[in-house]
């Protein structure tokens, strides 16, 4: 939180449980001069306690004897919960004593409620927001030191003027192998190093302290204890005291053990290296600024036809390549110069002595001298030509063998698509002779049985005009028998269309008139439920090749349906029209007997019933047009409405679809070709 004083009042938390002595604190605020203050009143350590979890006070004023908690606790409790914030003790008793305890505590200052003015607490408040703010920059370069000195690798250490160790970092401690940096204190370097070491840092100390001139930089050897010898890149400063006297020592050193190990092994690595160099199947070679060569191996000497070093140093491409490739090389190297960024060049031709044409794989990096100025490049280049060949037969052999996969997925593709298409005709074929199978069981059942249905018939009509008797439930019984006998005098009569349907009586007729007749057929059903009509009947149809009562029948069962689908009431939209059909609107319906019976470009006669009902459910919309299938409740359907209607509509050469519709009902388009 930041106690910084800035145009907006500071918010001050008062914890009292005294309103007199609270109405007093805010009288005091009121009219101070200069930043104002916003006091908060609070009666209970619990209460305030609670604030200060929540807001962000600039101060707090404390009593320590409050209702829930007294004296010193009051005080701790409530550092404890805002560590940051400033508090001044307000308490009733001039206690010498408790006032010290609650200072040594953390508390900025302990005033006396009768001893305090409104000048005297603003001032102290004042006073306590910027010892505050000068205790937590103290606070803040102290944990900077600490982390410093416990976290940095290098070496810090502070002596004072008889080189004695005032401090140290966790990393000299670590390098004198004590736990704890204070075991330090006291001791100087003959503590734990060999004297050989030590008194040399002891001159190089009394040095600095006489002249005030620091050493920087300088390179030592550290003799230890236990005979190993480290070396350490150290600089020494004077430590001075607030008025500029030097007081003793303080330094940093870094352990460069390892750079001087690498630099002994520098000559061996060279060394190697030269021998790398020479003996690696890849052509390495160096050259500066202009272009010329400094140094090669034997590979690129061989290359060139070469024997010996001094024959290429101070030549330059153009001695040994023809002038365009050695134009090319010349360019190539004054961009690597120039920019002083590495160039890579995956493929480029080159000529042998022979005038052979052969590939590299060149990479060229500037060299950098150690002020960072480029003097010259290095340059690595590795013969790939027998590579190059190889990955031109791959790549041949790789069009080959896509050409040939190209073709064999043509081939994959026609023998699919000729799969499906035999599938599909296995399909209707199967689907067929099933209906065939259908057909012909219906037939034989109906034949068998409407003779014995046709005798029960004549019984019970005879039962009904002449028997007499005075139970009533003959007469019920009697009815119900009649009904059963006509639902099933009309499945037989469906099968039997069904399996043999009479010959058609084809003429040229309008759908038109057709459905007109077939909805004043049907007027009697429709007055069961409140059905309004809507009939959108083109005038100009064109007349298509129907036999009337065949397609009567079929509008009947659909105008039908559509009214027993909405028991209470709805919208029954009858329509038709002509259109010409369009690529995709000419699929075979697998389980015809008939092919293909529309091309695109056709043009039909198109009917639709449209009703509001409850639609079909998704589940059972494949199988409506399946002998006996029904969804209607037992007793209202026999199931072979739609299969009969789907056999006549195919006899003309016609189609019919049944959809769902999204806004609900279903709609069955029924389609002739004109």
């Amino acid at each position: 939180m930041s106690t910084a004083t800035t145009d907006a009042a500071t918010k001050v938390l008062l914890i009292e449980d005294s309103l007199g002595d609270a109405r007093l604190m805010q009288e005091y605020l009121a009219d101070a001069p200069g930043h104002p203050f916003e006091l908060e009143h609070v009666e209970t350590l619990e209460t305030g306690l609670e604030r200060l979890g929540r807001e962000n006070f600039g101060l707090v004023l404390l009593d320590l004897s409050l209702p829930d908690c007294f004296g010193l606790e009051t005080f701790t409790k409530t550092k404890s919960c805002a560590p940051e914030v400033p508090i001044i003790v307000l308490s009733g008793r001039d206690d010498e004593g408790l006032a010290m305890q609650t200072v040594h505590e953390g508390a900025q200052d302990y005033l006396v409620k009768g001893l305090v003015d409104s000048r005297l607490l603003v001032r102290a408040m004042r006073y306590a927001m910027e010892r505050k703010r000068a205790e937590e920059a103290l606070a803040k370069e102290r944990d900077l030191l600490h982390t410093l000195l416990n976290n940095l690798p290098d070496r810090i250490y502070f002596k004072d003027q008889e080189s004695r160790f005032l401090r140290i970092s966790r990393a000299v401690a670590d390098q004198f192998k004590v736990k704890s940096p204070r075991e330090a204190l006291g001791k100087t370097d003959l503590d734990f190093f060999l004297p050989e070491h030590a008194q040399a840092a002891l001159a190089d100390e009394r040095r600095i302290m006489q002249t005030g001139e620091p050493i920087l930089g300088k390179i030592e050897r550290e003799t230890l204890p236990d005979g190993s010898i480290t070396w350490a890149l150290t600089s020494k400063l004077p430590l001075r005291n607030r008025r500029g006297v030097i007081v003793g020592t303080f330094g940093i050193s870094r352990d460069i053990t390892p750079l001087k190990k690498a630099e002994e092994a520098l000559g061996a690595e060279r060394n190697l290296l030269r021998s790398l160099i020479d003996n690696l199947p890849d052509y390495i070679y160096v050259k500066d600024t202009q272009g010329r060569y400094e140094i090669d191996n034997a590979a690129h000497r061989r290359f060139l036809g070469c024997s010996h070093l001094d024959e290429i140093v101070g030549k330059m491409p153009a001695d040994f390549f023809p002038p365009e490739v050695a134009a090319h090389f010349t360019r190539v190297d004054s961009e690597v110069v120039e920019t002083g960024r590495p160039l890579t060049i995956l493929e480029e031709p080159l000529w042998d002595r022979t005038q052979a044409r052969r590939w590299h794989f060149t990479t060229k990096v500037p060299l950098r001298n150690a002020e960072n100025q480029v003097i010259g490049l290095v340059c690595i280049s590795r013969d790939i030509t027998e590579r190059k060949r190889f990955e031109e037969r791959l790549q041949q052999a790789n069009t080959e063998l896509a050409q040939s996969k190209e073709q064999l997925q043509k081939t994959l593709d026609e023998l699919r698509t000729s799969h499906e298409e035999l599938k599909q005709a296995q399909i209707q074929l199967i689907q067929a002779e099933k209906m065939q199978a259908v057909g012909l069981l219906a037939a034989g059942i109906a034949h068998e049985v409407k003779n014995p249905l046709g005798i029960l018939g004549m019984g019970i009509d005879y039962l009904t005009k002449n028997l007499v008797t005075n139970d009533e439930n003959v007469s019920s019984i009697l009815v119900d028998m009649n009904d059963a006998l006509n639902r099933a005098d009309a499945i037989i009569m469906g099968l039997l269309d069904f399996s043999t349907p009479r010959g058609l009586d084809i003429k040229a007729e309008h759908v038109g008139a057709i459905l007109e007749e077939t909805i004043g057929l049907i007027r009697h059903e429709m007055a069961a439920a409140p059905i309004r009509l809507i009939k959108e009947l083109a005038p100009d149809l064109p007349p298509a090749w129907l036999d009337r009562n065949k397609i009567q029948q079929v509008f009947v069962n659909l105008l039908t349906n559509a009214i027993h689908a909405m028991p209470e009431g709805g919208r029954l939209t009858v329509k038709a029209y002509t259109r010409h059909l369009r690529e995709g609107e000419t699929d075979h319906d697998a389980g015809s007997r008939t092919p293909e019976r529309f091309r695109a470009g056709d043009k039909v006669v198109v009917a639709e019933v449209i009703d509001t009902g409850t639609g079909i459910p998704e589940e059972k919309l494949a199988h409506i047009f399946d002998p006996f299938f029904t969804t209607k409740p037992t007793g209202k359907g026999t199931g072979l409405g739609l299969t009969v209607t789907k056999k006549i509509v195919e006899l003309h050469g016609g189609t019919i679809s049944i959809r769902n519709r999204k806004e609900g009902g279903v709609e069955v388009t029924v389609m002739f070709k004109a």
